[in-house]
């Protein structure tokens, strides 16, 4: 897991099929968010809390039990001010997988997993929430370009791929699975 890249795979997945790069924004509307199907864009981190909380939302509203969510926090610690949402979305999936660095530990929850990687890993580095159910599938993955010593977290810039595209995101899904197979078997 050490070498691997949620980032890169979603990038090699975008390039095989449409996609729109928007070059650097300080924000990305619901309307682009929806209409476009596969974009890349740089973004500071006040965009990307947005986005992970149009699809956190659009989990809540539209499953029910059939579906799964990946979500990686770089750090575990870095989900702990929004762990009721994220426990909510474990109540109303079937799976709720969150990857990150073991720097905080979260509540136990019936229908969450963690998967654990070292600081030095890429995905340490990495920031995806991927929904994958019958009634919504979307990714946003993005890797930090600034890392952890920014002196004000929430201005670190990251490359990012949003995408509805199903085969896209079901390949994202996918390729999730096999990294929790790979922990499970280590």
């Amino acid at each position: 897991m050490k070498d691997f890249s949620m980032y890169e795979r979603a990038l090699e997945l975008a390039r095989a099929s449409p996609f729109e790069d928007m070059g650097d924004v300080a924000h990305v509307s619901r309307r682009e968010f929806d209409e476009r199907p596969t974009i890349l864009f740089r973004a500071q981190v006040p965009c990307l809390e947005y986005l992970s909380l149009l699809i956190e939302n659009a989990v809540l509203l539209r499953t029910n039990r059939a579906g799964r969510v990946y979500a990686g926090f770089e750090k575990l610690s870095r989900m702990e001010a929004i762990i009721d949402r994220f426990l909510r979305i474990a109540d109303v999936s079937e799976r709720l997988y969150v990857f990150g660095e073991p720097d905080w530990k979260p509540p136990r929850h019936p229908h969450m997993r963690l998967v654990t990687f070292a600081s030095k890993s890429k995905l340490a580095s990495e920031w995806f929430v991927i929904a994958d159910s019958p009634t919504m599938r979307v990714a946003l993955v993005g890797v930090d370009q600034d890392g952890f010593d920014t002196p004000v977290l929430e201005h670190r810039r990251f490359r990012t791929i949003k995408s509805n595209d199903p085969s896209l995101v079901e390949q994202l899904a996918a390729t999730a699975e096999d990294l929790i197979s790979h922990s499970l078997a280590a």
